[in-house]
């Protein structure tokens, strides 16, 4: 019966080895090879290389993230290897195991391990200079005793005492710089505790793991790439933009400010930049019906009679008469941007993308005038210009940024760029003189839109704002103001006159413009006088002592509507009586019994 029993055993044991070596588990953390950081999120690649047996192998991937999305997780590999499933699951652990906060907790712990001895030494000390209190008091008995008896030794008691002050100093200055000791390490102590705060601030106490179930055909050593998106990264463009000395060429570094806050670091990876969505949902959202009727139910309409302007008391009552636009393109824009948010979870948000969908009609259908059509038009072209455009920027291998609070800035590529400069000159908005640059992306990435810090001669000149360029495409950038060219702008002379009921108004003007370069100096002037599409008032008989500019674009979109623009060359130290002069006069002619106003604008 024993026998039967033990081999009962032994055959058990035989046949259930290779049961186990099916199911065995293994547990890694893998290495991130790769990342793509989107507008909020990034998809972060870990590679798994681990040696497997043949058949079935349950892999327990360790330390993912907090920021992860738990439903995005995917896996593949080889051939020759099959990940049959992937899942997502949480588990209660006792403590921190991320690596970072266990090296702020050994700081933490040592510098508080110096501070306890630094704080028995300061007991040794106050223990010795309670020792030698009692000495001193017993040396000052000594003395009067030996005082009243008339045998005091003076040599010997001096040493004494002169000995019981040094020590009482040394005592002193010992316990003062252990005092200082302590005060630096409560400093460093008080600034690791916050860091470790803040890296376990709304982190639960749970280990995050991914378990896949990987089956291999021969036995070997296959790489699993495991992908995942987090949340709390982000991307932005930034830019510094540098005039050469010659205004020839202007250098732009094209930056990327990056919000990595995901709760893991990346380190040593292969980084990209995308302007893509991601997005979990693969089924389309559904169009619904929009069924409308009308009402007697008044309804404001956007457009004329949406609200009046705040008008300028100078201009009396009669400037607001006439009610203006409300501001069409930001509830427009703010609409676009909610749609495209919630686009990305496909037929999950159907409902919310339906409503979406009926505001944007509903501001189509209730816009009053043309002019409101307009900006609408320019409004949908502009998003979709720079809202549209996908691109990812490819920033290299071997790239590392720790996950933290603060931003970080990478530069995505820097290059030379053929720039055309110009002074421009408004001298109605401003007395200043600014240079401008239009400059050739002859790079080979776009440009997206993004803040752009400008720098002349390598000073810091001010602040722009670069609006998307794609590649080959050009565009405009200030590089501040130029104090050696210096213009005024006079109101010279208005003649008024009557003529068969009518009031005829000649205004004219003068600009001075001097130079103080030493080089020829090409500058852009703008000024302008009225326009009108009222049939009761005529603007006409323009004068100049220097033509207009022949510039075809400024002919066919400006000129119409009042604006004067010059392109001139200005001479080398031409200033004062030798400054370039520019005058010009124009006619109005209206009804003795009707004033001039300005037609409210589009807001």
């Amino acid at each position: 019966m024993k026998t039967q029993i033990w081999i009962a055993i032994i055959l058990t044991v035989v046949f259930a080895q290779p049961c186990l070596a099916e199911n065995e588990s293994k547990e890694v953390d893998g290495s991130i090879s790769k990342v793509i950081v989107y507008r909020g999120q990034a998809l972060v690649t870990r590679e798994i290389a681990v040696d497997l047996p043949k058949g079935g192998t349950e892999l327990v991937v360790k330390g993912l993230p907090e920021r992860i999305v738990a439903e995005s997780l995917f896996a593949q590999t080889t051939d020759d290897v099959t990940v049959s499933s992937v899942r997502y699951r949480e588990e209660a652990v006792r403590e921190d195991t991320r690596e970072e906060v266990k090296q702020l907790e050994a700081q933490i712990e040592q510098l508080q391990s110096q501070r306890r001895h630094i704080t028995a030494n300061q007991n040794l000390i106050n223990q010795n200079r309670e020792t030698l209190i009692k000495l001193e008091n017993f040396t000052v008995a000594a003395q009067s005793s030996d005082l009243n008896r008339g045998v005091l030794q003076f040599d010997p008691l001096e040493k004494l005492i002169g000995h019981i002050e040094t020590k009482r100093s040394e005592y002193h200055n010992a316990f003062m710089k252990l005092d200082d000791q302590i005060r630096e390490l409560d400093k460093q102590l008080e600034l690791l505790q916050r860091k470790l705060n803040e890296l376990r601030a709304g982190r639960s106490r749970t280990e995050r793991e991914a378990v896949l179930i990987v089956n291999t055909v021969e036995k070997g050593k296959p790489v699993i790439e495991l992908s995942y998106l987090v949340n709390n990264a982000g991307w932005l463009p930034q830019y510094n933009l540098r005039a050469q000395s010659d205004e020839s060429k202007v250098v732009i570094e094209y930056n990327s400010v990056i919000h990595q806050a995901s709760g893991e670091d990346w380190e040593n990876v292969a980084l990209s930049l995308s302007t893509a969505q991601p997005t979990m949902a693969a089924t389309a959202p559904a169009l619904e019906p929009i069924k409308v009727e009308v009402t007697e139910t008044a309804t404001a309409r956007w457009g004329f009679g949406a609200r009046k302007a705040a008008a300028p008391e100078s201009l009396g009552e009669a400037y607001d008469e006439k009610p203006v636009y409300r501001d069409l393109s930001g509830e427009f824009k703010k609409l676009q941007s909610q749609r495209l948010q919630t686009a990305q979870k496909g037929r999950a948000a159907q409902s919310a993308l339906n409503v979406y969908a009926l505001d944007n009609q509903m501001l189509e259908l209730q816009v009053a005038e043309k002019e409101a059509v307009q900006v609408i038009k320019e409004e949908a072209k502009r998003f979709a210009r720079t809202e549209g455009v996908s691109v990812t920027y490819n920033l290299g291998e071997g790239l590392t940024m720790p996950s933290r609070s603060d931003q970080q800035l990478i530069t995505i590529a820097a290059f030379q760029a053929k720039a055309d400069f110009i002074m421009m000159a408004t001298p109605i908005l401003t007395d200043y003189v600014y240079l401008q640059a239009d400059i050739a992306n002859e790079s080979d990435v776009i440009l997206l839109a993004g803040p752009a810090s400008m720098y002349r001669n390598g000073e810091f000149v001010g602040k722009d704002q670069i609006q998307m360029v794609t590649i080959g495409e050009k565009f405009t950038a200030g590089f501040g103001v130029d104090s050696q060219i210096q213009i005024t702008r006079e109101f010279e002379d208005k003649k008024v006159d009557s003529l068969w009921g009518d009031r005829v108004e000649e205004y004219e003007y003068r600009i001075a413009i001097d130079n103080y370069k030493n080089t020829n100096v090409k500058l852009r002037l703008l000024d302008r006088i009225p326009y009108t599409e009222d049939e009761e008032l005529e603007i006409d008989g323009f004068k100049t002592n220097t033509a207009l500019s022949k510039d075809s674009e400024y002919l066919r979109t400006q000129k119409d509507k009042g604006i004067l623009r010059w392109d001139l060359n200005l001479k080398p130290s031409t200033t004062e009586e030798k400054a370039t002069i520019i005058t010009y006069s124009y006619i109005m002619r209206y009804d003795n019994d009707l004033n001039i106003k300005p037609v409210p604008k589009v807001k």
